[in-house]
């Protein structure tokens, strides 16, 4: 199955040029890009502040609206001026609603895309990336730096833990796989833990008849250096993408603690898929 439709989610706080290796993926891949840009609505609690006139609130949503078509127009010309199968959306949401509201539009989307760097440095975009991933159950993919897009990559690493989240980001990478064919799948613990076997023997026969070159990876490692350790054996092995689980433990411990998933995100260079 190849991917036909992607959706990026710009926030009018973010810079327009970000778009740009989105777009360019959506060309080489010939798919059509859905592209939401959004403005947030900072609402003060009526709890609080009982007496703000309804009037303010309306004329602070249409303030927000109006700064979120303006940039809609500038990325509609920039689309334009590409020749790209593209659709603007415009949203205007209260900022605790970031995640639900772009959750919906990731309902209609093969693959969410974010700009190299964005996660988790952005918040806004941190949010939209944790509503795709969690309230709509789709797989997110945060490109790799330089203006290059990423199509067609050769080789893959995909981090192996025996987890239902590890499986969904491997099972959902293959439509953007498909001319991939040397896939490395690393594992990642102590010695006397990766003796025991995880299902990676079972995982890289799975991979195999999708028609890939498979190596099985071991990597001695406690669970602190889970990221270090991914970040350099994707370097020694040259790989373009890093596929992955995302969020082994709760959301809210992995985010408030740091996690593999937070600290891969914040410092790789490499286009990652992830999925939950």
């Amino acid at each position: 199955m190849s991917i036909t439709t992607l959706l990026a989610i710009h926030s009018t706080d973010d810079q327009t040029d970000n778009l740009k290796p989105v777009m360019a993926l959506a060309e080489k891949l010939g798919a059509h890009l859905n592209l939401v840009v959004f403005g947030v609505l900072d609402t003060i609690p009526t709890a609080t502040y009982p007496g703000i006139p309804a009037a303010y609130l309306s004329d602070e949503h249409n303030r927000v609206m109006e700064k979120a078509q303006q940039r809609a127009n500038t990325v509609q010309a920039l689309i334009e001026d590409a020749n790209l199968s593209a659709s603007v959306l415009v949203e205007s949401v209260d900022r605790g609603i970031v995640g639900r509201t772009m959750s919906r539009h990731a309902l209609c989307a093969d693959l969410t895309v974010f700009p190299h760097g964005s996660i988790p440095r952005q918040a806004l975009l941190t949010d939209a990336f944790n509503g795709v991933l969690f309230e709509a159950d789709r797989p997110v993919l945060v490109l790799g730096e330089g203006d290059e897009p990423l199509a067609g990559p050769s080789r893959a690493l995909m981090a192996w833990n025996g987890e239902p989240e590890a499986a969904a980001a491997i099972h959902q990478s293959l439509m953007l796989l498909e001319g991939t064919n040397n896939v490395h799948l690393v594992t990642v613990g102590e010695v006397e833990a990766a003796s025991q076997g995880g299902l990676e023997d079972e995982m890289s026969l799975f991979l195999a008849r999708h028609d890939k070159e498979v190596s099985v990876d071991r990597v001695e490692g406690s669970a602190s250096e889970v990221a270090d350790l991914l970040l350099a054996h994707a370097s020694d092995k040259d790989a373009d993408i890093i596929v992955m689980g995302a969020y082994g433990h709760s959301r809210l411990r992995e985010w408030l603690l740091g996690g593999t998933t937070r600290d891969l995100l914040a410092r790789t260079r490499h286009a990652v898929l992830m999925a939950h």
